[in-house]
């Protein structure tokens, strides 16, 4: 019974949306960036200590055979 019921609220909660009149939204769409961002001619630059680590995972085998120091940042 209660799922007859269920399903007749579902039907005309279903009929009701269908043809319930539609407004426009009243919110300002979203501008968007014309502007391009702005390139470095130099590209990415690492520091020297983030060269080494990333080369120290690369040469990670289980042991500490083939890492380098990783140089102190002043």
């Amino acid at each position: 019974m209660d799922l007859i019921i269920m399903g007749c609220f579902m039907c005309i909660a279903f009929i009701l949306g269908r043809y319930s009149k539609k407004e426009e939204p009243k919110i300002n769409p979203i501008k968007t960036i014309t502007k391009k961002p702005k390139k470095n001619n130099e590209g990415f630059k690492m520091d020297e200590a983030t060269i080494t680590m990333l080369e120290n995972i690369d040469n990670y085998d289980g042991s500490g055979i083939g890492q380098k120091d990783v140089p102190e940042e002043v």
